[in-house]
């Protein structure tokens, strides 16, 4: 058995599929591809069967899975534990469980800071409510970590404490809407609402129902950065937080407004497993996220557009 090969059998059993399994080891889609027909000699089976427009595992497949995701678990404990870690010259490939909020609101300054100490380093954001992660446990298993907010995981270490507002966002020519937002608007205006695991956000229905107003939802969406472009153009309100908000509101072509209710504010921080603790690279990431969470209290106040 070709060891090497290990990695890629647990990327390629994780994402059951060759260019996902490329684009998370950070390899080219034919290396992969090979490697694939490799193991399948190895192991005298097909391990991925097409299904219709995606891959199935076959039954040593799924056996394989959970074996390989232990061994290639092992295997970096131990390296972290055994080296030591020279972010200047570092090659290592982090995995970080993000939604596309916390991406945008903290992936540009944590990148910028690996880009000035650990020019070779590589970063995957993974969605954290794909498929393959069966439960919040498993999530902070199999990535080096997870943006989210603090209430997630209760008990687990963590660092940052980002605070994040809501805001409210209108067309920028809407004619019903003047330069604040009222409970009046909250009411005659159709919504548009995140959602998280194809449950929506009861941020809003929660805070206008305590003032009688029955808010209509018209759109959901689970990507909180579509939220501004899906009000753009129409009579619709969006709530979004207030770091996607400003980073898109000219070219969504909204306002930024306040909301007419008080809303507690998200706070973001990076959640990790305790196998980790041991790892040096690991800790000196940990550092990075949190300055990056941090500098989320940087931001300037709203400026409403007129």
């Amino acid at each position: 058995m070709d060891w090497n090969l290990i990695p890629t059998l647990e990327a390629l059993l994780a994402e059951r599929s060759v260019s996902r399994a490329a684009r998370r080891l950070g390899l080219s889609q034919p290396a992969v591809s090979n490697a694939l027909a490799r193991l399948r000699r190895q192991f005298g089976d097909e391990l991925l069967v097409r299904r219709g427009s995606g891959y199935e595992l076959t039954p040593l497949a799924e056996h394989l899975a959970v074996a390989t995701r232990d061994a290639v678990e092992a295997v970096s404990a131990v390296s972290a534990a055994s080296t030591e870690f020279d972010p200047a010259t570092s090659t290592r490939l982090f995995r970080i469980a993000a939604s596309d909020y916390a991406q945008m609101a903290v992936a540009p300054q944590l990148l910028a800071e690996l880009a000035r100490h650990a020019p070779s380093v590589r970063v995957a954001f993974v969605s954290p409510f794909s498929d393959q992660f069966g439960n919040d446990e498993e999530l902070v298993d199999a990535t080096d970590g997870w943006l989210a907010p603090r209430e997630v995981l209760p008990g687990h270490e963590h660092v940052g404490a980002g605070a994040d507002r809501w805001v409210c966002v209108v067309d920028q020519h809407h004619a019903g809407v003047s330069t604040s937002l009222t409970l009046d608007d909250a009411a005659a205006y159709p919504w548009v609402v995140p959602a998280v695991r194809g449950t929506t956000l009861r941020l809003h229905r929660d805070g206008l129902t305590s003032h009688g107003v029955e808010p209509v939802v018209e759109v959901t969406t689970e990507t909180f950065g579509s939220v501004p472009f899906l009000v753009a153009g129409s009579t619709r309100i969006g709530l979004v937080q207030e770091s996607v908000a400003r980073r898109v509101a000219t070219a969504a072509g909204v306002r930024i407004l306040e909301c007419p209710w008080t809303v507690q504010p998200l706070h973001l921080t990076f959640w990790w497993s305790p196998k980790k603790n041991g790892d040096l690279g690991h800790a000196w990431l940990r550092e990075r996220v949190a300055a990056a969470i941090d500098a989320m209290h940087s931001e300037p106040p709203i400026t409403t557009n007129p």
